[in-house]
């Protein structure tokens, strides 16, 4: 599982997941047009499709692995089946809005979004089942709190779009989203803190005398906690955007444009923070 098609399909995952709460719990129910919902619902179905893709084959190297344990056999089997309904319940949902039933199409969000939460259990048994320290409970906790972050900011992004649609929204929407923010690099930070017990992305040994790491990352992730300050670094710049977020939000206007424009910032560098925490993740 050390593997780059693993840490993509964990980032993708906690970015649907995370969007997907913040889409059906945040106070833009009712208050706009369902096309929002649409919109953002399609492209986060579409992330939770990749995130299933994208961990088909590194699973498939747990199965194929000499030794594996019954118990890593049991997380393979639910963390695809989980993530493949949450995949389907997420686009079931889009097409019951479309479909003009928009209280059976949040139904089946909250159904996906249960679903997604739920694969994050076995994923984190699965890394428990290879010795990771913290086991199950951290790695679900590190997926929860990557969750939040990438959905907010997601959500966030999408949101700001949204007003150039209905360009007399009230502000309060953003202003709640860009709060969501400040909180989810609060979440965003404990969760690279809680990759300093994860071992680095180094395995194996070559040689009879000589040990060295056989490499799937750059060979500079495994320096020192080079991952770990890269995430911390990263998530400063992604909180002093959440503090501009939250100034222009307040101020209305054509600042929603400008606070739009920071998020495609955050959408940038959050993802990134979570690349450096979760290659420790396995």
């Amino acid at each position: 599982m050390d593997a780059p098609a693993s840490v993509l399909s964990l980032v993708l995952l906690e970015t649907g997941v995370g969007g997907l709460a913040l889409l059906w719990l945040a106070p833009t129910w009712r208050k706009v047009r369902h096309g929002y919902e649409i919109l953002l619902g399609t492209t986060l179905f579409l992330m939770l499709w990749g995130a299933w893709a994208a961990i088909g084959t590194p699973l498939q190297t747990v199965v194929d692995s000499v030794g594996v344990t019954p118990a890593a056999l049991d997380a393979v089997t639910w963390s695809t089946r989980l993530m493949g309904w949450a995949t389907v319940l997420a686009l079931l949902s889009v097409i019951a809005i479309v479909a003009k039933a928009p209280a059976a199409g949040r139904v089946l969000g909250f159904a996906a979004l249960a679903v997604g939460l739920a694969s994050f259990v076995p994923l984190g048994a699965l890394r428990a089942s290879r010795g990771v320290p913290g086991g199950t409970v951290q790695g679900f906790a590190e997926l929860l709190l990557g969750a939040f972050l990438l959905g907010a900011i997601w959500d966030g992004m999408i949101l700001g779009h949204w007003y150039l649609v209905e360009k007399r929204l009230s502000n309060r929407y953003m202003q709640w989203m860009a709060w969501a923010n400040v909180a989810a690099v609060v979440a965003g930070l404990v969760a690279v803190g809680l990759s300093v017990r994860n071992p680095v992305p180094c395995a194996g040994e070559v040689g009879d005398a000589l040990t060295a790491c056989v490499y799937n990352f750059s060979p500079l992730l495994s320096v020192g906690n080079l991952t770990i300050t890269m995430g911390v670094g990263v998530l400063a710049l992604v909180a002093l955007i959440a503090g501009f977020n939250v100034k222009l939000a307040n101020e209305g206007g054509r600042s929603i444009q400008a606070s739009t424009g920071m998020f495609y910032l955050a959408v940038i560098l959050a993802p990134a923070a979570e690349f450096a925490a979760k290659v420790r993740f396995f």
